[in-house]
Parts: C-alpha cells; structure tokens; sequence
C-alpha cells in the first residue's frame, strides 16, 4: 500500500483564475521543477505555461511564466517530462488567439479550436527554448495533455487524440489516437492513427511511457465509455499495439509514470465510485499484455467532486473541483503526485508525497 509522507501546495492564489495540468520532472540536483497552466476560467483560450521549482524539502518557490513574452499571442498548454537523453522538453497543445476572452472549447461541436501540438527543449530544465509547432497529419484540434517521450536515443514520440473542430472545415475522425515521432530531433514528426474501435469516440487525458522491459503503454481516459479507463501495449516499438483493453478500476484523467520492474503507477480521478478524489494504482503486465493491478487506493481525498453541480460527466468537466494527476519517481523511490483543485475561492496546485510500504 501507499503511505502518505508529506501534503501541500505547489502554487495557491486566491486571484480570479483556473490551474490544470500539473506535471514534474526531477532535476539534476534534485529539486523537482512543476509546470502547470492558469488560465482566466475553465474554458478560457488563454493558457499561460507557469514553472516553479522546489527545494530539497520540497517546498517551492514563486511560480513563474516559461514564456512571458507569448502572453496573449499563443494559448500554450504543456507538460514536463524529463527525456532518455538527459534533456527535458515541455510538450503539449498549442491554440491561437483571435480575441480576449475567447473559448478554446465548444459544447455545441464537442471539440476545440484548430490547433497545433508543440515542444521545447532544456538542457537543464531552468531555461527553454521558444516551442516548436508541429502541425498536425490529419485535420482535427488536437487533445494533448500527456507531454513527450524521449528515448535515450532521441526519438521523440507524442501522442494526441482528434476532436472535432469548431470550425469544422472537414470531417474529423475521432475513432482513435494519433502518434508523432521523430528520428531527427524534432526537425520532422510522421504521424499514424492508432487504437480505433470502429464507433463513437472521445479519448483524453492520453499518456505513453516507455516500461522498464521495453514496451511501450499507453493510458486513456476513454469518456464515451462506462469502461472510462483504458490501457495499450505494444510489444515492437509502436509499430503496433495491443487494445484498448478495460482497466480493473474505473476513473478518469489518467496520468503514468513508469517504474522498475516493467510496472507502471497510474494516478487517476475518482467522483462516481468510492473515495471521491484521486487514487494511485500500480500494475504490471503478462506476456500478452494483460494488466495485473498490484495497488489501487485513495491517497488525496476531495470535499466534492464539482464546485456548484452533481454531474460528473465529462461534458460537465469545467465544474470539476479538482483534477489532471501526475505521478513522479522521485530520486529517494518516494512518489510524488500532483493535481489541480479549487476550493472556495482558492485555485491551486497540490501535491502529495508518497512510499510504498511492502
């Protein structure tokens, strides 16, 4: 089981605002940087990418913009991820900005904005470059929380999920993910669609790892589906992949990590079934790619699950009160879990440090 170790806030303010997307990487040092995004409200095009940095205890220091000087000219929101290659990169979606006060999102074409996925690379995770835009292969707007992989050998991977446009200059095929990767350092991505189920579809909240054993895995929060959590693997690098397969439990918004032993930890939002909040699970898989769930228990419980409603579906999703976990190894083997909560009249990023007791 999980223990608890040590609780609290990574960014707090009470200024009218919205946080998502909390995500960490551990530096060389052994601070912890943590991205995530504000917002003016939920829904609002306006995503600013904010960093804060945290000492050895943990504690951390004043938030701050990665990119100031792009404040109202892009919409940018992104995730840290440390890279095989010893480089860190922030990954993410990447919208446009007609007008203040804007909508990325539209309830009448269940989609988003036309937009463009985005990286950018740091040697040291302190200083980025400016984002690279990635356009996309097939038209859609591009749902891409999960940030990108980076192997020891620089191939850079990430994955999205099409949504309907609100524009809606073509037809978009949402039965399935997409995965980018590139072999030359982002200079050129190729694009495959993957994962299609042949009906209706809405993934999100989409993530892939690469396991200790090699495999790559893939979590996603399939909203379309009372089987909300699901999982892929594949045994060849991509090339294809097993699934999407049902995972034992039942949440939304998965975020994963791998960690030893060809296992992989899952934090993920719970509002319909048991402790309301967000859990931590933790499996392995057979040689056919069947999940094994070795723990699955509550480590932050929420108040509520919305701020002002009772329905938790996802089209419901900007009265969630809290949301968007992570989970990160940090260099002890302790775990680190992050998400975004609103509480009253206090936005925030919280964070929850964990062990694993045997």
């Amino acid at each position: 089981m999980f223990r608890i170790i040590k609780e609290g806030d990574v960014f707090a303010t009470k200024e009218v605002c919205a946080t998502s997307g909390p995500r960490c990487a551990v530096l060389e040092d052994g601070s912890v940087l943590c991205t995530f995004m504000i917002n003016s409200k939920s829904g609002a095009n306006d995503f600013v990418t904010m960093a804060a940095y945290s000492d050895g205890e943990l504690s951390f220091g004043e938030a701050k913009a990665v990119w100031p000087h792009l404040k109202g000219k892009e919409s940018l929101f992104g995730s840290v991820r440390k890279g095989g290659d010893g480089n860190y990169y922030i990954a993410g979606q990447a919208f446009p900005i007609a007008y203040e006060g804007e909508a990325f999102w539209s309830d009448e074409a269940m989609g988003m904005k036309e937009n463009r996925v985005f990286f950018a690379k740091s040697e040291d995770g302190k200083s980025f470059a400016d984002p690279e835009m990635v356009a996309l292969p097939f038209y859609a707007s591009a749902e891409q929380p999960g940030g990108m992989l980076c192997d020891g050998d620089g191939t850079l991977t990430m994955i999205y999920s099409p949504y309907p446009t609100i524009e809606k200059r073509e037809e978009v095929d949402n039965e399935c993910m997409v995965l980018l990767r590139s072999r030359d350092g982002g200079k050129t991505f190729s694009g495959k669609k993957f994962a299609m189920i042949g009906e209706d579809s809405q993934y999100a909240e989409s993530w892939i790892t690469r396991l200790t054993d090699g495999r790559l895995m893939v979590s996603t929060w399939q909203t379309a589906s009372e089987n909300s959590s699901q999982y892929l693997i594949s045994d060849d690098d991509g090339e294809t992949f097993k699934g999407p397969f049902a995972q034992e439990f039942k949440g939304q918004s998965t975020g994963i990590c791998a960690w030893e032993d060809g296992s992989v930890l899952i934090a993920y939002n719970q509002r319909k079934y048991g402790t309301v909040g967000v859990w931590l699970a933790m499996e392995c898989f057979d040689g056919e790619g069947k999940a094994i769930l070795l723990e699955n228990q509550p480590v932050w419980e929420a108040e509520t699950a919305t701020k002002t409603g009772d329905s938790t579906d996802f089209g419901q999703w900007t009265d969630f009160s809290f949301g968007e976990p992570s989970v990160t190894v940090l260099p002890d083997n302790t775990l680190l879990v992050t998400l975004w909560y609103q509480k009253g009249d206090v936005a925030g990023i919280r964070y929850v440090q964990l062990e694993r007791e045997m």
